[in-house]
């Protein structure tokens, strides 16, 4: 039987995400914010990341999610939920840098192979940390992907 302290912890979680979502999309979030006690003013409005590929948008998207989860371990109290949220965001942050580096050159043979390896040992910490086995296995693949990039530039080189 669902109690009415799930039911009620249910809908403040779904209205803090719908709210934080509309402000997130819109811009309405700022520095100056009153919902700073919240933890909610750190928040910022997407930038034009999002419309340089999808790899960006999913590094926004964990952002977000992080937030969101952080923000209602912050109101919940509950300590999981924070430490959570914020690993989210570092993966976010890791993501966007490994982007950041695919953008800033055109990547070739070794260099994409390293950015895979970055990319999957990052993903495999993540699902590590949250127990994701998702997360995990789609890191070692990543990190075999690395491994076949290095053979095949071994071969290329010879």
């Amino acid at each position: 039987m669902i109690s009415l302290k799930q039911i009620s912890k249910f809908f403040v979680t779904a209205t803090l995400v719908l709210f934080i979502s509309t402000a997130t999309t819109f811009g309405f979030m700022s520095q100056n914010s009153s919902a700073s006690t919240l933890s909610l003013s750190s928040i910022n409005a997407p930038s034009n990341q999002i419309a340089w590929g999808w790899g960006n948008a999913k590094a926004a998207g964990k952002d977000l999610e992080g937030k969101i989860q952080e923000t209602k371990g912050n109101i919940t109290g509950d300590p999981k939920d924070q430490f959570m949220g914020k690993a989210k965001q570092v993966e976010s942050k890791a993501r966007n840098k490994a982007e950041d580096i695919k953008d800033s050159m055109s990547l070739k043979g070794r260099t994409q192979a390293v950015a895979k390896n970055i990319e999957g040992k990052t993903q495999e910490a993540i699902g590590n940390i949250t127990g994701n086995s998702k997360d995990q296995f789609m890191g070692k693949a990543k990190q075999a992907e690395s491994q076949v990039r290095n053979a095949v530039e071994d071969v290329k080189g010879k």
